[in-house]
């Protein structure tokens, strides 16, 4: 047998592994004549450690093992695994170790291909973002991955072996009735299957999921079928983007109420159901320019914010309300007569009478119409409200500005050190002398109103940089030069201002056209304007800021004087120094 078989078989010394015989097929094999293997060791063949190979070689020699495999080396250098049977036997007195060898390497490579494929395929599953759930052919689980067991909350381990509908449990979101698991439909028909798209998943706390989700038979090139796989998805962050995109679709992004699409849907909806009489409200938005412009347009956002607060707490639940157009709400009165509306119209009118946004308080034009009859078009009802609201407007319209004017006129010196005080000696002044520059009563009346309202603009001015001791930065002074301008844009929106308009914007040029905000120079800087910068430059001088304390009447004088030609028009300094020495010498 040991020189007939095909089987590799070697005797090996069991101290030193000296090779102490071996068969044709052994040579064979390893490549090597008799008298070469004879004088080998098994450690020359074997690449593990010499170390491990004696520690192995010990153990099959005390019968501890048997089996083996290994990796050995060819006299040509090729590496081959082998499979060794290896035992104790006695002969002629002395134990020898005995080891029969097969090669088994292309059984090994194709365990290596198994194992790779198997990791990469456990890997590929650990990796997919979706969960995936197998089962065996009686609905038994059989594996998850990580991202299956992060959306049902059961670990790999506890699942395994459990009937899917235990662990996969699915409802439907709109009734939370139970939903037929998808794995029991592939394993009756044998078909791919899909969920309705309002399924959710209860997990093993209880939390409802909404998922996406399919399942699939395992079969084989013969068609035999091993079981099933799922395939499913969290979508909960995928439906709230569809859900927000179809909120904003019929939704306004500002104020959160339903905006023009949604409101013409709901009108055609009521007209063919004919829920009569349908009152239509509409309101505009008094003062929505002058908030954006002296204010910024935050506070115009702020200010349309409020009267949509309005409405939502004066309004009834059946009723809807919407926003129309750029500063127009209107409400639809479902089952509600003309008297109703006009009812609501008062409430809401309270209600705005009580709230403000900054110093503006709030004032909305507001005018009703009523549907009667199912022939009369709800377009024509909404344009007879629409009628009645500017109607209103116009009513409204000249009061509701002088109530603001009065307000941005007080404003100025609640958040400043500027007090009516100031106001008044800056009209003095400057009257003292228009009367020098025998000016007409019209530019004299122009004068004293622009005294008054210079600083209007300061009303968009920080209170913190108004009221600051110390000096601005660079930042902080280009808001405060915004005044001018912010004063003119005021003053444009309010007919009965709009006459000194462009003296509040020219109020900060100077004389060497180094002011702002055009920098204009000399006589091109309205002469009301160059009177106004020597007064209101005296008394600011004259006066406690918060930033320094008063100087003496002869310290300003002085720097009027210093800054004629520069900053200031030297006949106006002049003649104001005469005046005021004039006033000093009557006292």
């Amino acid at each position: 047998m040991f020189s007939d078989h095909i089987a590799c078989m070697l005797i090996i010394d069991p101290e030193t592994g000296r090779i102490l015989d071996a068969n044709p097929a052994a040579c064979k094999f390893y490549g090597y004549e008799m008298t070469e293997l004879l004088l080998l060791n098994i450690q020359d063949i074997n690449m593990l450690p010499a170390e491990e190979t004696a520690r192995l070689r010990q153990q099959a020699f005390e019968r501890k093992e048997g089996h083996f495999i290994f990796p050995h080396r060819l006299k040509n250098g090729e590496i081959r695994f082998v499979e060794v049977y290896s035992c104790p036997y006695d002969s002629m007195d002395e134990r020898k170790l005995f080891s029969i060898i097969f090669d088994v390497t292309d059984r090994e490579m194709y365990k290596e291909d198994l194992f790779c494929e198997k990791e990469l395929l456990n890997t590929t599953l650990r990796s997919i973002g979706d969960g995936v759930i197998t089962t065996d052919t009686d609905g038994m689980i059989t594996s998850m991955n990580k991202a299956a067991e992060n959306i049902t909350r059961w670990s790999g381990e506890e699942a395994s072996g459990k009937p899917v509908d235990s662990v996969f449990r699915l409802i439907n979101e709109s009734d939370g009735a139970a939903v037929q698991n998808p794995v029991t439909a592939v394993l009756d028909t044998g078909k791919v299957v899909g969920l309705a798209s309002n399924t959710a998943l209860l997990n093993k706390e209880g939390e409802r999921i909404s998922i996406a989700d399919s399942a699939a038979p395992i079969v084989n090139d013969q068609g035999v079928m091993f079981g099933v796989v799922v395939v499913f998805r969290d979508i909960r962050a995928e439906k709230a983007r569809q859900n927000e995109v179809l909120f904003l679709s019929y939704h306004d992004a500002l104020t959160g109420l339903p905006n023009r699409r949604f409101i013409e849907a709901e009108l055609r909806s009521l007209e063919e159901r004919a829920k009569l009489p349908i009152s239509i409200v509409m309101g505009d938005v008094n003062g929505l320019k002058i908030a954006n412009d002296v204010f910024s347009h935050e506070a115009g956002d702020l200010l349309l914010k409020e009267v949509a607060n309005v409405f939502r707490e004066c309004t009834r639940k059946r009723d809807v309300i919407a926003r129309w157009g750029g500063d127009e709400f209107l409400m639809v009165m479902a089952n509600a007569s003309l008297q109703e509306a006009e009812a609501m119209i008062r409430k809401l009118n309270k209600c705005f009478a009580e709230r403000s946004v900054e110093t503006i308080q709030l004032s909305v034009s507001l005018g009703c119409a009523e549907k009667i009859t199912v022939e009369q078009p709800i377009r024509d009802v909404i344009r007879l409200a629409e009628d009645a609201m500017y109607h209103q407007k116009l009513l409204e319209g000249r009061s509701y500005r002088n109530t603001v004017i009065s307000t941005l006129l007080a404003t100025p010196y609640e958040k400043s050190m500027e007090t009516e005080e100031h106001a008044e000696r800056l009209t003095k002044y400057c009257k003292a002398i228009g009367n020098v520059l025998n000016l007409s009563d019209q530019a004299l009346n122009e004068l004293s109103l622009l005294s008054v309202l210079h600083d209007i603009g300061k009303v968009g001015v920080k209170h913190d940089v108004l009221k600051k001791p110390a000096s601005l930065t660079t930042d902080e002074w280009v808001e405060m030069k915004r005044h001018p301008e912010i004063g003119y844009r005021i003053a444009q929106n309010t007919p009965d201002l709009a006459e000194v308009s462009e003296l509040i914007l020219c109020h900060h040029e100077r004389w060497d056209g180094t002011g702002y905000p055009a920098g204009i120079a000399g006589e091109e800087i309205p002469l009301n304007c160059r009177i106004l910068a020597v007064v209101d430059a005296f008394d600011a001088m004259t006066n406690d800021r918060a930033y320094r304390k008063a100087l003496t009447r002869e310290v300003a004088i002085q720097e009027l004087l210093d800054n004629a030609g520069t900053q200031f028009d030297p006949k106006i300094v002049e003649i104001f120094v005469t005046v005021l020495q004039c006033e000093e010498a009557v006292v």
